[in-house]
């Protein structure tokens, strides 16, 4: 957080001669309801910073961990992460800027472009995948621990790291993007170290051709899915609306975090794996202990947590701003403490109720398709509508392409954009393993399920701006898309 931008010092005054009141300050401390002006926004070299450390996760490592484990070459792995960074920069360079060329927040952005109904669901798509992904990081850091300590009673710890990590979110935005940033070169040092001294020490292996001495149960496809999973957020714009409007289109931010977190991490993972020859994750973060941080486990502790909580502190912050929609963006502080409480259920269920590994599928391929694929029909909105449908929604101010609609201003819904949002999760459900009670359920992949779930969704809310086009009734244009009153259209 930037003291002095939103929180004062105390040195500020009231009308009435008191400091004001700190918690009020925290309520009103991450823009909301408004859009975020440009004295508000970073520079490349800190949204790059934010973003590498978002990507460069533990849980990056696993994918690699599992790919060996699978009996995939390292070359599948390189390829499977090639694949997984074109597919996450081509999402992201929607994702993202829709963010930074409106400047407000996912489901704030959803009310203006899917209505009220529409915006209901993306913020409960949106709190679904936060808390999904903070459960399983949780439990993921859990696992850690228990490799390196031999703990009992995972659960408990499970419920402490949870209630623990929700700190940062109480004090807003600022102070998850500055412990993102301080984290970031520490883990890049280490990720850069812990993979140059494994392929010294590999040197006589044929990593790039020799599979692991097991048979081959997992493909490059399933390892893209996996990794893309990981990689997507789905509110990139709530964290991408503090980047500055400029050439750069966050291309860097992009590339660098994306490239880092899908090949250095994962990469690093698997030659862990390979060289420490275990069978088990704990017997490989043992080795990886040894190898990488000189057997100095305090060391190991400080790192894996410092990824974990940077990682869920941008869980927790897209399914706090969910449920700040509904509130209209008041009580933060309790809204913050209370998905604490349930982010904690979530992992103490997640831990007792299946595999590492299960979970780790589930999770993943749920959150490559659930909210972006909200994310992608707001994207092409803000920017194709005009084009292809000739209808336009009001501009906002300071340069922003849209303006904030308020949840009365709100039109009922976009019926393209829910149907096409809709169709992309039942797509995405059936490829991706993702229906209970199936055959496949947590463990089967079509294909690559992100990619078809976003491909169905933007070719129906193409087809439907391109149908828009054609309408000559304004109302009729209204309802398709959930444009506002005629009045407020043309004003």
């Amino acid at each position: 957080m930037e003291i002095g931008a939103t929180v004062t010092t105390g040195t500020e005054e009231t009308g009435h001669g008191s400091p004001p009141d700190l918690l009020s300050k925290l309520e009103t401390s991450d823009l909301l309801e408004e859009v975020v002006p440009e004295s508000r926004r970073d520079g490349s070299l800190k949204m790059t910073l934010l973003w590498v450390t978002c990507q460069a996760t533990v849980a990056n490592m696993y994918t690699g961990y599992l790919a060996r484990s699978a009996g995939m070459s390292l070359g599948d792995l390189l390829w499977a992460s090639l694949i997984g960074v074109v597919v996450m920069v081509g999402y992201g360079l929607l994702a993202t800027n829709v963010g930074t060329v409106t400047g407000q927040p996912h489901s704030v952005l959803a009310r203006g472009v899917l209505g009220k109904s529409g915006s209901a669901l993306a913020s409960v798509l949106l709190a679904v995948t936060g808390l999904g992904w903070y459960g399983f990081q949780t439990v993921f850091l859990a696992q850690l621990f228990n490799g390196l300590f031999g703990l009992t009673h995972l659960q408990v710890f499970c419920v402490l790291f949870a209630l623990v990590m929700i700190t940062n979110n109480l004090l807003g935005f600022r102070s998850v993007s500055g412990y993102a940033r301080m984290a970031a070169p520490i883990l890049l040092v280490w990720g850069a170290y812990t993979i140059i001294k494994a392929v010294v020490s590999a040197s006589g292996h044929n990593l790039f051709a020799a599979p692991p001495h097991v048979q081959q149960t997992q493909g490059i496809l399933l390892t893209v899915g996996l990794l893309v999973g990981a990689a997507v957020y789905g509110n990139e714009p709530d964290m991408f609306r503090y980047a500055r409007r400029d050439g750069g289109r966050n291309v860097v931010a992009l590339v660098v975090g994306y490239a880092l977190g899908m090949l250095v991490f994962p990469v690093a993972g698997y030659l862990m794996a390979e060289l420490s020859s275990a069978t088990t994750l704990g017997a490989t973060m043992h080795f990886f202990t040894t190898f990488s941080m000189f057997g100095l486990t305090a060391l190991a502790v400080v790192v894996f947590a410092m990824n974990v909580v940077a990682v869920n502190d941008a869980n927790l912050y897209e399914a706090v701003n969910a449920v700040q929609n509904f509130l209209r963006g008041r009580r933060r502080i309790e809204t913050i403490l209370a998905l604490g409480v349930v982010a904690a259920a979530v992992a103490a269920f997640m831990e007792r109720s299946s595999s590492l590994q299960s979970n780790f599928f589930i999770v993943a391929n749920m959150c490559a398709v659930f909210l972006p694929c909200a994310t992608i029909v707001m994207a092409i909105d803000v920017f194709l509508l005009e084009r292809l449908s000739g209808c336009r929604r009001p501009a906002g101010e300071d340069g922003a392409a849209r303006a904030v609609t308020s949840w009365a201003a709100a039109s009922p819904g976009n019926v393209a954009g829910i149907v096409a949002i809709l169709a992309g999760l039942v797509v995405g459900a059936v490829t991706g393993g993702l229906i209970p009670g199936t055959s496949g359920f947590g463990k089967t992949n079509v294909g690559l399920p992100s990619v078809e779930a976003w491909a169905t969704t933007i070719v129906i809310y193409l087809a439907a701006m391109l149908l828009a086009r054609t309408l000559s009734s304004y109302r009729a244009k209204q309802v398709l898309l959930g444009l506002p009153a005629a009045e407020t259209a043309s004003a």
